[in-house]
């Protein structure tokens, strides 16, 4: 017996998921969301069952998984990275001559363009796909490394805490996406958060990028460098942006862009685009008729804000007054 909602590709959020008996059910569903999926199953296919969910955001996605039987997974990711972390059940990884067992709780890493083996056996995982890409370019802007030389050098966190970390912003994605998927549909917000967990996974797991030395910024960057940069904010506070392409924008490095904003405006390039998002909602809600259909939420998400409870601590902080207050006035 099977059940399956089959798989979108659109753009921002959207949802597969499958409940199964049957081997082959499960593992096609599970090639078309891992392109680079090989199963191999290692046991009978008695009492098989198998339950799958995933959820596209953005570029990358998420995805539940309960595998009831024992089974080899060889993943060889060409332009992704997962990220698996077992709740039950056994897990082992095998990496070139490196073989653990990967405990519950612990997330694991199976790093873009490297074969990676996975041992499965009645367990439970969460798993975060991003866009190797998207990893390999914050890589970049935070340090200056190229891009040729950034890979990831081992599997589990650099610490517990660092794997902690990571299970927080996976468990705070989730549930955004799960309790305000209309919101987290949100081309803005959507590339927000996959951006938060590419930055996540370089913070959590072991990389080149540790090793590298940031590229000194120039000494000075003028004023109008940092106009530059503002204006290109300003005329896309609507979508999502990336610190590259406000550098690009502006004419130089993302590293010098970054230091000439802390000079020039007390703030990073980042940081200011979130405040311009703030001033538009704002101006939204001024804007906005009480009667009408428009909502604190509505208008929040809207700007690229997934979570209406921290939109309003923010707004009360820069504003001295609830949203709810400027959308009844």
């Amino acid at each position: 017996m099977s059940s399956t909602t089959p798989m979108m590709t659109t753009t921002g959020t959207t949802t597969g998921e499958v409940a199964t008996t049957d081997p082959d059910v499960a593992h096609h569903w599970l090639q078309a969301v891992y392109a680079d999926y090989q199963p191999e199953e290692s046991n009978s296919r008695r009492d098989f069952r198998f339950r799958g969910t995933y959820t596209q955001l953005g570029r990358g996605g998420v995805s539940r998984l309960h595998y009831s039987m024992s089974a080899d997974n060889n993943v060889e990711p060409s332009d992704v990275l997962l990220v698996f972390e077992p709740s039950d059940g056994v897990m082992k990884v095998s990496w070139g001559r490196d073989e653990e067992v990967v405990p519950p709780g612990t997330p694991v890493l199976f790093p873009p363009h490297q074969a990676v083996s996975a041992l499965w056996a009645d367990a439970d995982a969460d798993c975060v796909c991003l866009q190797a890409a998207d990893v390999e370019r914050i890589a970049v802007e935070t340090t200056g490394i190229e891009t040729t030389a950034f890979r990831f050098t081992a599997l589990r966190p650099m610490s517990p805490s660092l794997g902690r970390h990571w299970d927080h912003a996976v468990r705070h994605l989730i549930g955004a996406v799960l309790r305000h998927p209309d919101v987290t549909a949100n081309p803005l917000i959507a590339g927000q958060l996959t951006q938060l967990l590419a930055a996540a996974a370089l913070d959590t797991f072991p990389s080149t990028r540790l090793a590298s030395h940031p590229r000194v910024p120039p000494g000075y960057a003028t004023p109008a460098v940092v106009r530059r940069a503002i204006t290109f904010i300003e005329d896309n506070a609507d979508r999502e942006m990336t610190l590259s392409e406000i550098a690009a924008a502006s004419g130089m490095g993302a590293r010098g862009l970054q230091a000439a904003f802390l000079r020039h405006q007390d703030t990073t390039p980042t940081a200011y685009a979130r405040l311009v998002r703030m001033e538009r909602a704002h101006r939204a809600l001024q804007d906005a008729d009480p009667a009408g259909r428009d909502t604190v939420p509505a208008i929040a998400a809207r700007w690229g804000f997934a979570d209406p409870s921290r939109f309003a601590s923010e707004y009360q902080q820069t504003y001295h007054h609830a949203p709810s207050e400027t959308l009844q006035s």
